[in-house]
Order: structure tokens, then sequence, then C-alpha cells
């Protein structure tokens, strides 16, 4: 039986069946019967006034119908909660995932409906992790179906299983050795504690895009990436990603793979960057207090 998430979209979906139900049920059935029984009224233009739960639905279900589409099958809003995509994502920035570039997915329950295209390795996904199936997740996407994937300090090496010469991607089937090459010892400005932090890039699948890693020296309480030696094979129906904030990003390293159904979209574009108040203002939330659209473009 397929996952039902409860996120946004379902609770669309449930709005939009209630009303779309009452509003179905009053055109054809309903209306009828207050036609017959001489109870309709009127307002001054002549329309008919609907009873009060009744005029709620037919008002708001094309507006909630068009919304679930677009959302749906389209494009969907997201905010990236944390530093883990640092430093090209930021906490803070809100962005929109495309949810048409690896199919037409069923709301609330994700279950692909139509098929368009495979993710491939260096996109940048939004998903539901196995471990938290109920929230969404933002990463970058490192190994596909079928992948061996080698980690050896810094130098990641993937070897695809192929078929008729195509992984599963519809990419080649040479080994893909991919290192992080230092760049500076500076970070952006956004990164918190950046002092700490030294800025790399990587290019897969002809995307360069930049990374960061403890600087050396630096403790994180655990094995630093630039350290670490690991293997990982990527099982059938299952994905393998990690954050671009290498020492700080919990991911597919620490909680294992990602299911194809649990994956919403593709990444975008970055549309707006909101700053919040350093300390929690109203009901334990923190607040917005500067917004910015300076950081508005595709995302790498």
């Amino acid at each position: 039986m397929p996952s039902i998430y409860f996120d946004f979209g379902f609770y669309l979906l449930v709005a939009a069946l209630i009303t779309g139900i009452v509003t179905l049920l009053d055109k054809f059935f309903w209306q009828k019967k207050r036609v017959e029984a001489g109870t309709v009224e009127y307002d001054e233009k002549g329309k008919e006034k609907y009873p009060g739960l009744i005029d709620i639905c037919r008002s708001f279900f094309p507006i909630i119908f068009i919304v679930l589409l677009l959302r749906s099958f389209l494009f969907e809003p997201y905010r990236i909660p944390s530093g883990s995509m640092n430093p090209g994502l930021y906490d803070g920035d809100f962005i929109l995932v495309n949810k048409f570039a690896y199919g037409i997915r069923l709301p609330a329950f994700n279950t692909k409906l139509i098929d368009v295209s495979e993710p491939k390795r260096g996109d940048v996904i939004v998903f539901h992790p196995p471990h938290e199936p109920q929230q969404a997740y933002i990463k970058r996407l490192i190994g596909v179906p079928g992948d061996r994937i080698e980690w050896n300090r810094g130098t990641l090496t993937i070897i695809p299983q192929c078929t008729d010469g195509k992984d599963i991607s519809g990419q080649g089937c040479d080994p893909i050795t991919i290192q992080s090459e230092f760049v500076s010892d500076k970070v952006e400005d956004l990164v918190p504690q950046g002092e700490y932090f030294d800025t790399y890039n990587e290019t897969i699948s002809n995307n360069t895009h930049d990374l960061i890693y403890l600087t050396s020296g630096v403790s994180n309480g655990r094995v630093k990436s630039l350290d670490d030696r690991w293997t990982e094979v990527v099982p059938e129906g299952k994905y393998f990603a990690m954050g671009d904030n290498r020492d700080g990003s919990q991911d597919s390293r620490a909680w294992g793979f990602i299911h194809e159904e649990g994956i919403i979209g593709k990444a975008a574009y970055k549309w707006l960057f909101v700053t919040f108040t350093d300390e929690p203002v109203l009901f334990g939330k923190h607040l917005p207090k500067g917004i910015s659209f300076s950081r508005a473009g595709a995302i790498n």
C-alpha cells in the first residue's frame, strides 16, 4: 500500500474533494430540490443566494482546485530549513521545486502516474527521507540505482550498473571519478561559523558547484569527510544523496537510501531570501525581519 504524506498537498487534496463533492451535489441535486420546493432566494442582481456551507464550497472550489493542480503538477514552493546545502543554499532561501521533472505524481500519495525522466547525478532534489517520511529534505543526488559509490578522503568514484550501454538515468557506463578541489579558505558570509570551513568545488554530470568542508584541525565530534573512507551500493528503486555542506549534513551517509516514491521533485529556482530573528518572538517561533530578492536565480 502506498504511503500517505500528510503535507500541505494532502490537505489541499482533501479540501478540493470536499468542496468539489458539495459543489457537484448542489449543482445536480440540491439546487433542483430548492427550485421544486420554492425556497430559492435571489440577491439584488438576480443571482441565486446559496445556503452558507454550499456558498463557501462553490466559491472556494475553483481556487483550491487550481492551486492543487499548480502545486501538485508544476511547481511547489519550499523553504530551505537548515545549512546542510551551504554554500549554494542557505537557511531562509525560498525555492521552487519542479514537480514534473521526474514525472507526474498523485498528490498526497506521491505515486508516479506519468513518467517524464529519471533523476540524474548532480541534481538537487527535494524528497521525503526514510527516517522522517512526513518531512521534506533537500540534498544533492550522488548515486542512482545500481551505482557502486566509493568515497576516499574527498575523492568520489561512481561505478554505474549498466544495461545496453546506459545506466538507469540514461547516462554513460564508464566509472566516474569526482575530485573535491580546494578553492579558498574563505566561505560566503551567510555560512554560520564560516571561519571553521573551507570552500571546495566539484563537477558532477558537467555541473560544477561549490562545497564546504571543515578546515584542518577543527573537530565536529565525528569523522570528517576529508578523513573518511566508505563504500555503498545503491539498491534498485533507491537513491543516494549528500549535502553540499559535507561536514554539516545528515544525509544518506547517516540514514540510508531515498526511496523512489519519496522523491518530490527537482530544486529549480531561488526566488526569495528571508532573514529571521535570532531569538523566538511569538509562540516559540522566529519571525521574519528582512526580505531580499538579491539571491534569485537558477539552482546548480
